[in-house]
């Protein structure tokens, strides 16, 4: 049986009568539209709130990305969040849109609480896709809402790449072999376990040694490198992140932050939230 999913433009999930006849034979209450805000964007990678969710009982959220001509990000690839206990979808959805397109993206979301049979009107919002330039960028274990976490990290590969999709130049741009092996970097951590897990040990092109925090606290549980402004008087534009997490992360998300003081104490750029997938090789923008 054919069906449609617009009417006059309109979507039809939004519709509760069309020219008298209600939808499903008796209409019904259609949800409150959400209020929703953005953050991120660096690699792609952005977090949406619903900031009006304490309104709705057990909602649903459907979520969808675009660039004005095709779907960047479907529902299916958006990551909803669980309340802490489980019960329920919590007000915050993570996606990282890796579409290669430049243009503007549109996210828009909608809601159905539970016992309503219309699922609410759409709440959109835009962002573009930005990418990481400072002095100082450093990778921390963090919450799901980018809180930091004691759960820790650990790193086997990491690069850093002035093009999209894991291209141009990578830095480092050697394997280390030290923390200062290479003229010009500087790779640290708030904590290593050991020395043989040393921080230069995620950026020495070897899959079976890693940076590893294990007994790190919230406060410690960082990565960093470092581009030393006597070799670079200006930082590298970092387009994308390549990074390959060990099965000893404890941490399900981790956050990018720069700085160009190595101060990191509120002056720093907040580039946003990624989800971590161990044991392969994830590329973020």
């Amino acid at each position: 049986m054919p069906s449609i999913s617009s009417y006059s433009g309109i979507d039809v999930a939004s519709i509760a009568k069309i020219s008298g006849i209600e939808r499903g034979g008796s209409g019904g209450t259609a949800s409150t539209t959400p209020t929703i805000s953005l953050s991120g964007g660096t690699f792609g990678s952005v977090k949406i709130v619903v900031t009006n969710h304490s309104s709705y009982t057990n909602p649903n959220y459907e979520c969808v990305v675009d660039d004005g001509s095709i779907t960047t990000v479907s529902d299916a690839n958006v990551d909803h969040v669980l309340e802490s206990d489980g019960s329920g979808i919590s007000d915050t959805m993570n996606f990282v849109d890796s579409n290669s397109s430049t243009s503007t993206r549109t996210v828009t979301v909608k809601a159905q609480e539970f016992g309503d049979n219309i699922q609410s009107a759409a709440a959109t919002t835009t962002f573009n896709v930005v990418y990481a330039q400072h002095s100082y960028l450093r990778i921390r274990g963090v919450t799901s809402t980018g809180q930091d976490t004691s759960a820790r990290l650990a790193i086997e590969e990491i690069g850093f790449f002035t093009g999209n999709g894991a291209t141009g130049t990578e830095y480092p741009t050697t394997d280390l072999t030290s923390n200062t092996s290479e003229t010009g970097i500087k790779v640290s951590a708030g904590h290593s376990y050991s020395a043989t897990y040393d921080a230069w040990k995620a950026a020495d092109s070897s899959a079976s040694s890693m940076w590893w925090a294990l007994a790190t606290t919230a406060a410690n549980n960082w990565w960093q490198i470092e581009f030393e402004s006597a070799t670079y008087t200006t930082a590298p534009t970092i387009k994308s992140l390549k990074v390959r997490f060990d099965n000893q992360s404890d941490a399900a998300y981790f956050s990018l932050k720069g700085s160009n003081t190595g101060a990191f104490s509120g002056e720093e750029t907040d580039y946003g939230v990624f989800p971590i997938t161990e044991n392969t090789d994830i590329t973020y923008g």
